[in-house]
């Protein structure tokens, strides 16, 4: 994964320019009136200055046992299905662009919409949830469930699998959280992240709708229990002009 080693990290780098310079290359090819050479080099110096990072955006949803779409905001100035603004939320500035190469999704129990102190889950642990809440998270949100994702009414992910993001570690715990039985294994690198193969271009002003779509609500919900998306990848800040 990109977190871990260089070389790929490099690699979607290297990628993200392209995908910029292809998808600024159509206005600098307008703006020089079909000079192919002028409109190439612009496009070129024009991403060469853009500034490029390793970066993430997180959005969060709240789950219920009424609605079987859960729909996440990748920007402040959309709104999620809870209709707010959760404090752990880092979604995407309008002016910036994310070239996303992997992304996933976790499920919590915060103490509150405020809770700033909780641990993200690959599955329904029930250290973590209720018995009846983390068998629904596992054999209806992860089991049965798919993400899709629309950009401008336009299907980009028709429905990738939920299972894809399931992960139940080695060290299963066999009783309360203690010295005979410590926390579950966990490595934030790779567990229940998978690519975003093209890489993704989420950008600000457009409107990306990610969701998750269950075949039916969850029969039981502990309450604040939330779903999180994370996708990581290469930030250009400041590459889109708002209004």
């Amino acid at each position: 994964m990109n977190q871990t080693n260089n070389f790929s990290a490099r690699e979607s780098f290297a990628i993200a320019k392209q995908l910029l310079f292809d998808s600024f290359f159509p206005n600098f090819l307008a703006a020089n009136k079909g000079d192919v050479m002028a409109a190439t080099q612009a496009t070129q110096k024009y991403v060469d200055q853009l500034k490029l990072s390793q970066n993430s955006i997180r959005m969060e949803v709240e789950l219920n046992t009424t609605n079987s779409i859960f729909t996440f905001a990748p920007t402040v100035q959309q709104q999620n299905s809870t209709n707010f603004l959760f404090n752990t939320e880092l979604r995407l500035d309008q002016q910036d662009t994310l070239v996303a190469s992997n992304y996933r999704i976790y499920v919590a129990k915060p103490g509150s919409r405020t809770d700033t102190e909780y641990p993200v889950c690959t599955y329904g642990n029930t250290q973590v949830f209720t018995a009846a809440a983390a068998a629904a998270i596992d054999n209806c949100f992860y089991a049965n469930g798919v993400f899709q994702l629309r950009c401008n009414n336009d299907v980009i992910i028709p429905g990738r699998l939920m299972i894809n993001h399931l992960y139940r570690p080695q060290t299963q715990q066999t009783a309360a959280l203690g010295a005979g039985s410590p926390g579950d294994q966990f490595r934030g690198a790779e567990d229940a992240i998978i690519t975003q193969e093209p890489n993704l271009l989420v950008i600000g002003p457009k409107k990306y709708v990610p969701q998750i779509v269950l075949p039916a609500a969850l029969s039981t919900v502990d309450e604040f229990t939330r779903a999180i998306l994370i996708y990581d990848g290469v930030l250009a800040q400041n590459s889109t002009v708002t209004s």
